[in-house]
C-alpha cells in the first residue's frame, strides 16, 4: 500500500487527471463554448452533430459502419487502430457519437498518467507536475476528444509506448525484475502505437539506437531484449498483416492492372501522401487537387478503376521523388511553409482564441484552424522549449533526449511529406515536457522552491490554466465576420446525422 509522500503525490496526479476529464467532458457537453446549436468544430460538441465532412474522421466512422453492417473492412489505407476502436465503441453504444467522444475524453485524460511518469523518471516531480498541468489545460488537447480521429488515440498509445520504453531502459519495477517479459510487453505497446500512426516507426528507431547505446547491458542481453520486443511487435501485427495479405491478393485478382503490394503490415498511405506532398500542385501543406481524392472523404473514395489512384498507392515514393527532382525550386519554396505549419501546430496548443475555419479556405484552412491570440505567451513557450532543448542536448547522448524524439518525428514527417499542424497535437505533451524542463531550470536558477514541486505546480496552474480558460471564453469559438488574414475562412455549419 502506498503511504506518506508517495501517496500524496499519487492523489494529486489522480486529481489532475480527474480535472482533465471534467474539462473535456464539459467541453463535449456544454453549449457554453458555442452560440449556435447547429454548428460544431470537428463534431465535438453535440450528440447529434456530424463529424466533419471532408475529414479523416468521416472515413473512420464510415469504415467502422462497413464492418458492423457486414460490408467488411476496406483497403488498408491508413493505420487501423482508430477504426478498430470505433467498431468496438459503436458495437457497445450503437452509433452514439457522444458516447464515443466520452471514451475519447477518458483516453485523453488517462494519457496524462504515463506522461507524468515519464517526466518524473527523467526530470523529477516539478517538471512532471508542470507538464501534466499544461496537458490538462491545453485547449487543443481538450478539443481533440471531440474528433473521432487519430490524434487523441495516438496521444494515448504513444504515451504508453514511451512509458514502457523508459521503464525497460531504466529497469523500473517489473521491467527490472523480468526484463525479457517486459520487452515483450513493450513490443505489444509499440505495435498499438504503430497501428495508430505509422510515424511511430521513426520513434521506434530512436528507441532501438538508445537501446544499442545503453551502458550496463552486455551485447547478449541487449540482443535478447531486442528479440523479445520484436516478437511482441510481430505477434501484434501478424493478424492484421495476414488479413491485408488476403485482401490485397484478392484485390489484385479482381483488378489485374493494380499490381498493389500484398505485404501491408500497417498502412498504404505513405506512398500516396508522399506523391501528394511533392506533386506540381503541392503547396507545402496539402494538395487535394492532385487526384480529387478528398471530394467526399478520400479514404472512402479511392477508386480502384482510377489508374492515378492505383499508381499513387503502388509507386507513390518513386513518382514523388521524380516530382521533387524535377522541381527543386518548388521544393525549396515549400520548406518554409512546412516549417511554419509545424510551428503553428505547437502554437495552437495553448492560450489561443480558437475559431471555426471553413473548408472553403483551401488546404491551409485544415492546417491552420486556430488563430493565435496571446503572442507573448506563444513566444514564451517557444523560448522555453528552445532553452529546454539546449539543456537536454548539453548532456550529450542520453535518455533525457527522449522527449525530443516524438517532436523530431513530426518535423521529419512534415518536411518529407507535407505540413499539417494537427500532426503535432499528439506530441504536445513532450513539447510541454521540454518547456517545463526550462521552466524549472529557470526557477532553480532564481533559487526559488528548489525542492517544492507542488509550489511550481500551483503557479503553473494559476498562470496557464486560469488565464487560459479566462481568455478562451472572451469570445465565442465561432465567428462569422472576417478576422484579419483569416477572413477567407468561413463558418461551416454541419448537417445533422439521423439517429
Amino acid at each position: 500500500m502506498i503511504k506518506g509522500e508517495r501517496a500524496k503525490e499519487v492523489w494529486v496526479v489522480l486529481l489532475i487527471v480527474a480535472a482533465a476529464f471534467l474539462l473535456r467532458y464539459w467541453h463535449l457537453s456544454s453549449l457554453g463554448w458555442v452560440d449556435e446549436k447547429s454548428a460544431s468544430y470537428l463534431g465535438m460538441i453535440l450528440t447529434d452533430s456530424s463529424i466533419l465532412h471532408f475529414s479523416d474522421a468521416d472515413s473512420y466512422t464510415s469504415m467502422a459502419k462497413d464492418v458492423l453492417e457486414g460490408r467488411g473492412l476496406n483497403l488498408p489505407f491508413n493505420p487501423p487502430m482508430v477504426t478498430f476502436l470505433l467498431i468496438a465503441l459503436y458495437k457497445v453504444f450503437g452509433y452514439d457519437y457522444f458516447a464515443a467522444k466520452i471514451v475519447y475524453a477518458l483516453l485523453g485524460s488517462l494519457a496524462l498518467i504515463p506522461v507524468y511518469w515519464v517526466a518524473r523518471e527523467l526530470f523529477g516531480k516539478a517538471v512532471a507536475f508542470a507538464t501534466i498541468l499544461l496537458c490538462a489545460g491545453s485547449f487543443t488537447l481538450i478539443m481533440l476528444v471531440g474528433a473521432l480521429n487519430i490524434e487523441n488515440v495516438y496521444l494515448f498509445t504513444l504515451s504508453v509506448a514511451v512509458a514502457a520504453f523508459v521503464a525497460l531502459y531504466r529497469e523500473r519495477g517489473l521491467a527490472g525484475k523480468y526484463p525479457l517479459a517486459f520487452a515483450f510487453v513493450f513490443g505489444l505497446c509499440s505495435a498499438a502505437a504503430l497501428l495508430t500512426r505509422s510515424e511511430f516507426a521513426l520513434i521506434l528507431a530512436v528507441f532501438f539506437v538508445m537501446g544499442v547505446l545503453k551502458r550496463g547491458w552486455g551485447r547478449a542481453h541487449k540482443a535478447k531484449v531486442a528479440v523479445f520486443a520484436v516478437i511482441g511487435l510481430a505477434l501484434a501485427l501478424a493478424p492484421y498483416t495476414y488479413r491485408n495479405y488476403v485482401y490485397m491478393a484478392d484485390f489484385n485478382n479482381q483488378v489485374p492492372s493494380a499490381h498493389l503490394p500484398v505485404f501491408v503490415p500497417v498502412a498504404m498511405n505513405g506512398p500516396f501522401n508522399f506523391v501528394e506532398g511533392h506533386s506540381p500542385y503541392a503547396n507545402g501543406t496539402y494538395a487535394p487537387a492532385v487526384a480529387g481524392e478528398l471530394k467526399d472523404g478520400y479514404m472512402a473514395n479511392l477508386n480502384a478503376a482510377d489508374p492515378v489512384h492505383l499508381a499513387f498507392l503502388r509507386d507513390g515514393f518513386r513518382i514523388g521523388w521524380e516530382y521533387a527532382k524535377h522541381t527543386p525550386k518548388k521544393e525549396l519554396e515549400n520548406l518554409p511553409v512546412k516549417a511554419r505549419v509545424f510551428l503553428r501546430g505547437f502554437a495552437n496548443g495553448f492560450l489561443l482564441n480558437n475559431f471555426m475555419a471553413g473548408m472553403e479556405g483551401g488546404s491551409e484552412s485544415m492546417a491552420d484552424s486556430f488563430v493565435p491570440d496571446s503572442k507573448w505567451l506563444l513566444w514564451l513557450l517557444f523560448a522555453l522549449f528552445g532553452v529546454g532543448a539546449v539543456l537536454l542536448c548539453k548532456e550529450g547522448i542520453s535518455q533525457k533526449l527522449l522527449p525530443l524524439a516524438p517532436v523530431g518525428a513530426v518535423l521529419f514527417t512534415c518536411v518529407v511529406f507535407y505540413g499539417l499542424s494537427r500532426l503535432v497535437y499528439p506530441v504536445l505533451p513532450f513539447f510541454f515536457m521540454v518547456a517545463s524542463v526550462a521552466l524549472v531550470w529557470l526557477w532553480r536558477k532564481l533559487n526559488c522552491a528548489v525542492a517544492k514541486p507542488y509550489l511550481v505546480a500551483a503557479i503553473v496552474a494559476a498562470v496557464f490554466i486560469v488565464a487560459g480558460f479566462a481568455q478562451s471564453r472572451q469570445r465565442t469559438i465561432l465567428a462569422k465576420e472576417p478576422m484579419g488574414g483569416y477572413g477567407k475562412f468561413h463558418l461551416t455549419v454541419l448537417e445533422k446525422v439521423p439517429k
